[in-house]
């Protein structure tokens, strides 16, 4: 192993997906998009909670090395949304019917040793 700064950099030898493990599938995305005939009170009422989760990535098996891709959320709002962070700052804004903003990428596949 090598340090570099913060970092630490291992060659690794050998198979890319180990003989019994595999790699798991990445997480799903969280999505922002415009609908026509959506209104606020519908948002509110749709989703009460304040938190949306995407769905997880599947576990690699022994007869797919890969593991399936976790299920994207999207979540509905009215034309004519500005979405911003917590810090109020402008992520971007839905101005026509279909538009849509990344707001969360899902996570990376985890590799198995």
């Amino acid at each position: 192993m090598v340090r570099f700064g913060c970092v630490w950099f291992r060659k690794n030898g050998g198979m890319v997906y180990p003989r019994l493990g595999g790699e798991g599938g990445k997480g799903g995305d969280v999505w922002v998009a415009a609908h026509k005939k959506m209104t606020l009170k519908q948002l509110k009422d749709k989703y009460p909670q304040k938190r949306l989760v995407a769905g997880e990535g599947a576990n690699s098996r022994a007869s797919a090395l890969k593991g399936s891709r976790g299920k994207d959320c999207e979540i509905p709002v009215p034309v004519g949304i500005s979405v911003t962070d917590e810090n109020g700052k402008i992520i971007g804004e839905l101005n026509k019917e279909k538009d849509r903003i990344l707001v969360a990428e899902g996570g990376l596949a985890y590799r198995k040793n």
